[in-house]
């Protein structure tokens, strides 16, 4: 489904290699869990993965494609219907309920029917246990509850992939178990989950674990910068 080959990021605020010659692959029906210690690249490796960030060197291929190859427009698309992708801040339109805020990105798809979207939206708030949290405005939220609406968002057109990064950090057991689990199930319907994280609990849940730390290669890896 996915391959990383050889893939390299340095920040220039001091030209360190983050990512070095790294190499990670997600096949179908895969739930795993990148794990090293905060600053060994995790944020970055996903991003990277998700089609958002560029890598200094390597390629990224989806499905056969070259991510960083394709247009704004094809890479777009990609993101709407094939890759979900969940940043560790939850970004949200303040002016917005959260039912809106998880529709909105894919209204502009001509194929998509907004009624079959809101009923979707509805069903993932309703698994993610906050379904009478819809009509709300996001700063009525806590952490918690942002973070599975931010979820119920990327999974909302039923992504291939889905790449969280840190979906269960600051979250109490409870909250996180209801995550994991609604993970599990969507690999158990076919679809694959990256996820990065610092917590042991999502080892229970995940086939494979991609140990960064030791997947690194070359004399400078890691820093500051990334998680």
């Amino acid at each position: 489904m996915l391959t990383a080959e050889k893939i390299s990021k340095s920040y220039k605020q001091n030209r360190r290699k983050i990512l070095d010659s790294l190499e990670i692959s997600i096949e179908e029906g895969e739930f795993v869990a990148v794990m090293g210690e905060s600053g060994s690249g995790k944020s970055t490796l996903l991003a990277v993965l998700a089609g958002i960030l560029d890598p200094d060197e390597g390629q990224v291929l989806f499905e056969g494609r070259d991510l960083y190859s394709l247009s704004d427009e094809e890479l777009s698309e990609i993101h709407r219907r094939w890759i979900g992708y969940v940043p560790q801040s939850n970004f949200f339109l303040k002016n917005y309920t959260i039912l809106e805020n998880i529709v909105e990105p894919f209204l502009k798809d001509p194929s998509k029917d907004e009624t079959e979207l809101v009923e979707k939206a509805k069903e993932h708030l309703e698994k993610l246990g906050i379904a009478d949290l819809s009509d709300r405005f996001p700063h009525e939220l806590s952490g918690g509850e942002q973070k599975r609406a931010a979820l119920a968002r990327a999974m909302l057109t039923g992504p291939l992939l889905l790449i969280a990064d840190e979906p269960t950090t600051g979250l109490d057991t409870e909250t996180g178990r209801i995550i994991l689990s609604y993970l599990s199930d969507y690999v158990r319907s076919g679809h694959s989950v990256l996820v990065a994280t610092h917590d042991d609990h999502v080892k229970e849940y995940s086939n494979r674990i991609f140990d960064i730390k030791k997947e690194q290669q070359g004399p400078e890896t890691g820093n500051s910068e990334g998680s």
